[in-house]
């Protein structure tokens, strides 16, 4: 393995007088290193790239000027104002840029994660998966550029990626598991290819739900393994490409960003598990004298499982089109669906009976092309906004449709103005 190289050697210093046995070992520990480096020069270009069409493609999502509302970490933190938003959103895109053109870009890298921290901060409906995922997959990579000739270091840095990667599959697929996926969003991501198809097809088609999640979980398990890992990346990549097939312009033709994050997972896969790739898995799992490592193994690996208990958030363990998770609806009386902007307002139907419906999600992916952030603590917010244009409490009603969870009830919450605190949780 590579990591039997401290560092890459200089062939300046070379002594004239060499056992064979050492310049074999020279020259092999010159293509080690070669080909980390280059792996990791791939790597670091589909993330950033990854990152900046993600950025670009949810831009909204990025700025203060909109009228679906930022939450906080803190309710202290104030929407910046213009044109601070717009600064900090482009040195963020800016800083990016140079990551993507510079060798040995630390500072970058840096840069842009100080700028990534504060705009999460500022708004939680920007903790989407992806952004998450490449955010740490940057530090990872920044570490191996903190000394030129650090094989080790490089080593290290591809299999905190790899860790990421892993983790992403298996849990993805575990969170999958459930009559939600299986009855209505498999279904709805084969829909738009099963009027093409004989009855017969389609009904095969529509058993294999039940088996998506444990090919997705396995992806994991087999990425881990010598043996299986080319077989575990054809299936990702399959996998990526059939997911694009399915939501992508040939398809439901709905959630842009993740387009593009369906095709850098799938280049991930390959530069990472790719041939050669030879690592040891106690080097994923059982990390030595590297607190980062432990962090990433902590929040990738370890505290997903905490969501089937309510007590992590679905999008940090891997829950996207996963079929379980807590949804929203704000209903209102006629007198605040006149009051409200225009914006907002064509996202609202009406019901009859003086009464109307905002779907959350629609709002969130019409105007930030992104999916809401599906925590209770967000709709809660979303919902205080309605509220502004209510005369009474009971004008606006927020229902709450909790996800499935391995401890307590799927119980449908209604609040009104009234309930919805900053202390608020049900």
């Amino acid at each position: 393995m590579c990591s039997s190289f401290k560092k890459a050697p200089d062939t300046s210093e070379v002594p004239s007088e060499t056992t064979s046995s050492d310049k074999s070992s020279l020259e092999q520990a010159v293509i080690c290193f070669a080909q980390l480096h280059r792996r990791l020069l791939w790597l670091k270009t589909a993330v950033t790239i990854g990152l900046i069409a993600g950025l670009t493609l949810s831009a909204k999502l990025w700025l203060s000027a909109r009228f679906y509302p930022l939450t906080p970490v803190w309710r202290v933190l104030k929407p910046l104002p213009f044109p601070f938003d717009y600064a900090l959103f482009g040195s963020a895109l800016l800083s990016l840029v140079f990551v993507g053109l510079m060798r040995r870009p630390l500072k970058a890298i840096a840069l842009f994660v100080s700028l990534a921290v504060l705009l999460a901060l500022f708004d939680q409906s920007r903790w989407q998966p992806w952004f998450y995922q490449y955010v740490f997959m940057l530090i990872s990579i920044a570490l191996a550029f903190r000394t030129q000739t650090d094989i080790v270091g490089q080593e290290k840095a591809l299999n905190l990626c790899r860790l990421i990667m892993v983790s992403i599959y298996f849990w993805s697929g575990l969170q999958k598991m459930n009559s939600g996926f299986v009855d209505d969003v498999f279904p709805w991501l084969i829909q738009p290819v099963t009027p093409m198809l004989p009855a017969t097809i389609v009904a095969l088609l529509a058993r294999l739900g039940i088996v998506v999640p444990f090919v997705e979980l396995g992806i994991g398990v087999m990425l881990l393994s010598r043996r299986f890992r080319t077989a575990g990346v054809m299936l990702a990549v399959s996998m990526h490409f059939f997911i694009l097939l399915a939501v992508g312009p040939w398809g439901q033709n709905r959630n842009t960003v993740i387009w593009s994050w369906n095709i850098v997972m799938a280049f991930c896969v390959v530069i990472l598990f790719g041939s050669p790739s030879e690592f040891r898995v106690r080097d994923l799992l059982w990390p030595q004298k590297s607190v980062f490592h432990h962090v990433v193994l902590i929040l990738f690996t370890v505290a997903p499982v905490l969501s089937f208990f309510r007590l992590w958030d679905n999008y940090l363990s891997w829950a996207l089109y996963a079929g379980n998770k807590n949804d929203a609806m704000v209903l209102m009386t006629d007198s605040v669906d006149e009051k409200l902007p225009d914006e907002v307002e064509q996202y609202t139907t009406d019901e009859g009976a003086n009464l109307n419906k905002l779907v959350i999600s629609n709002w969130s992916y019409g105007e930030l092309n992104v999916p809401p952030y599906p925590e209770i603590r967000i709709y809660n917010n979303v919902a205080r906004a309605i509220c502004k244009y209510a005369d009474k409490p009971t004008d606006v009603k927020l229902i709450i449709q909790n996800k499935i969870a391995l401890v307590g009830d799927r119980k449908q919450r209604t609040y009104d103005c009234s309930s919805l605190t900053d202390k608020w949780s049900p």
